[in-house]
């Protein structure tokens, strides 16, 4: 038997068990092998199990416990960014029901990366303050570098997940990147809304999981002198995109979509310019044509009239003004108009 700050785990005594780490009152991490014995011995009443995949019942059977699976595995480019918000609103209600516990395997990384981001938001501390109050009770505890510079991006977006924040338009066009490299295809999920079929060509209102206070102001871009709210075809008048949705790049300058690292420790006044582009590169929308499995490039056409409006490229494609963009989406100045927000 193996005796873990005092109670019993019915283990090999000849295997060590890491003992659970507090983060806060009512808030632990600990490794897979600790759970038995955690699980009883600091009356957990919420478990957040991180695995790839999470084990399938890891509360051993104990009855009345809410649980959340997180499917995140251990590597550089594992998306915990997109997760966070879940994981933060169960601990939340867990610490105000009872105490909450985060196991990964290990306990080093993955656990540890998600209650950073809960001290980095209830503390309003950054990566390296959350992470020195972690290590006071949990000396071995070291999310990747992958999970470090995405929590450095949670930060520098306030702590919440901003759809129009540059760096992280980019962090998600790299991991469909991925996710179309890794499985051949693309979930359907995992691009942005048609903004034309959530709000009715004439609406002004925001597409679903975006406020209207998270709205890109207009501003220059790769799209001429001003991104603007409103992006529609010029044949139809449909709304293809909105300001949001444009990625921006400084005319001459390259755009990677894994540079979004860089991205994310720049201001985006910096990627203004008076040249104008010939293109607006947007995100993948659910209205794009064949982006999400089949060609690695095509046409994309208004999907209400079917003009042509531009051209995808997973690879990427050079701008006219000689900027290489990667991957690209873009619909062509010449075929749709730019119109400000007008309230009312």
């Amino acid at each position: 038997m193996c005796r873990v700050r005092g109670y019993v785990m019915a283990e090999d005594p000849s295997v060590e068990v890491p003992a659970p780490n507090e983060v806060e009152p009512g808030l632990w991490t600990c490794a897979e092998a600790a759970l038995p014995g955690a699980v009883a011995g600091l009356g957990i009443t919420h478990l957040i199990s991180i695995g790839y995949p999470p084990p399938d019942d890891p509360t051993g059977g104990v009855p009345n416990m809410e649980t959340l699976s997180l499917t995140l595995e251990d590597e550089d480019d594992g998306d915990l960014l997109t997760q966070i918000p879940n994981a933060l609103a169960f601990i939340s209600n867990g610490l105000k029901q009872g105490n909450v516990l985060v196991h990964c395997h290990a306990g080093q990384s993955r656990s540890v990366a998600v209650a950073t981001a809960h001290l980095m938001r209830s503390q309003s501390v950054n990566v390296d303050e959350a992470l020195t109050t972690i290590k006071k009770n949990n000396k071995n505890a070291q999310p990747n570098d992958g999970f470090i510079s995405q929590l450095n991006l949670w930060h520098s977006m306030g702590c919440r997940l901003n759809m129009a924040d540059e760096a992280f338009k980019m962090y998600t066009m790299a991991k469909m990147v991925r996710e179309r490299e890794y499985n051949g295809y693309v979930e359907a999920t995992s691009v942005r809304p048609d903004p034309g079929a959530e709000v009715g060509m004439s609406s002004t209102t925001p597409f679903s999981g975006t406020s209207a206070s998270s709205l890109a102001p207009a501003q220059k871009n790769g799209g001429g002198t001003e991104a603007g709210v409103l992006i529609s075809c010029r044949k139809c008048r449909r709304l293809v995109a909105r300001g949001a949705n444009a990625l921006l790049h400084e005319p001459g300058e390259g755009m990677d979509a894994f540079s979004w690292r860089k991205r994310a420790k720049q201001s985006t006044s910096n990627t203004s310019s008076e040249q104008q582009c010939a293109h607006i590169f947007l995100e993948p929308l659910a209205w794009m044509k064949d982006i999400e499995e089949g060609p690695t490039e095509g046409k994309l056409c208004c999907p209400k009239c079917d003009v042509k409006l531009g051209h995808f490229n997973w690879v990427g494609s050079r701008c006219a003004c000689s900027a290489w963009v990667a991957p690209s989406f873009y619909v062509q100045q010449g075929k749709v108009d730019v119109m400000k927000h007008r309230a009312g």
